[in-house]
């Protein structure tokens, strides 16, 4: 670990004071909060083991608390992806400080190709950890799924109810779409959990930190077919799939097919249930 970099960081303003000195607030259209408490946030970059190995793709740094503690904890170097253009001043003196270990790419997350960034920076091995926009996150996890190659784990914060639906079992009241879309490419679990209070402006709800990592296995199913079918099926989740799956062919002779009980409802299917139900039915669409 660079103790040059550690020395530089630490003398710089504290996040509230980079807030204050650059006329920082944040905006609620872009559903930003900030973590002012370095403490907490170095807590949440030593959940991760393999920061000092991995290239961190970061989403949102804001006014780079986060940032801060990636570097502390001797991330090899940080992509820092922010859309909102008044942070980058403030990011630019993190970048000094870190002897260019900080790259800044004032873009829309929603708008880039991780592949992209992977090959434009010669990355080898790489880690998302960030403390996602509300708003976006369950959009821009699903983007990332399946892993792209070079990507090995990501830590990401979540409003704690989205992190419950990531990681929810089937039979569970959580479990649904992000549950299976997630389940099938990925290992999900909630290992931190952040109290609204540790935010500033401070959210309605809490958040916690769920971590992924990619499955081994290869994927055999077509992803837009199974984001096809748990959305037909979990719009009426009241109802039997043996009249919710009418619109992929005969419900009887798929569940026939796939061994599952026509009565069923969404939330009783297994992962292996509606991975073979992809693949079944994208065969039949062929």
């Amino acid at each position: 670990m660079d103790k040059d970099i550690i020395k530089n960081i630490n003398n710089l303003p504290s996040i509230s004071q980079t807030i204050k000195e650059y006329n920082l607030f944040a905006k609620k259209k872009l559903s930003q909060n900030f973590i002012l408490d370095l403490n907490l946030t170095n807590k949440i970059i030593n959940l991760s083991d393999n920061v000092k190995y991995n290239s961190i793709i970061e989403i949102g740094p804001g006014p780079g608390s986060l940032t801060r503690s990636l570097l502390l904890n001797g991330a090899k170097e940080v992509i820092a992806i922010e859309k909102d253009k008044r942070f980058i001043d403030a990011l630019q003196i993190l970048k000094i400080a870190s002897h260019n270990k900080l790259i800044i790419e004032n873009e829309d997350a929603l708008n880039i190709n991780l592949k992209d960034i992977i090959n434009k920076y010669n990355i080898i091995n790489a880690e998302i950890i960030a403390n996602l926009p509300y708003s976006i996150a369950t959009k821009l996890l699903l983007k990332w799924i399946p892993f792209p190659k070079k990507i090995n784990q990501m830590t990401l914060m979540f409003q704690k109810e989205v992190a419950e639906r990531i990681t929810a079992k089937p039979g569970s009241k959580k479990y649904g779409r992000l549950s299976i879309l997630i389940g099938l490419m990925a290992e999900a679990k909630i290992i931190m959990h952040i109290p609204s209070d540790a935010f500033k402006p401070q959210p309605k709800v809490d958040s916690a930190i769920v971590q992924i990592k990619p499955k081994i296995n290869k994927i055999k199913f077509n992803k837009i077919i199974l984001e096809e079918i748990t959305k037909n099926l979990f719009n009426q989740r009241r109802k039997q799939i043996k009249s919710t799956l009418i619109k992929f062919g005969d419900p009887l002779k798929i569940c026939s097919l796939l061994n599952i009980a026509p009565s069923l409802r969404p939330e009783q299917i297994t992962l292996e249930q509606y991975e073979n139900m992809a693949i079944l039915i994208a065969k039949n669409h062929d």
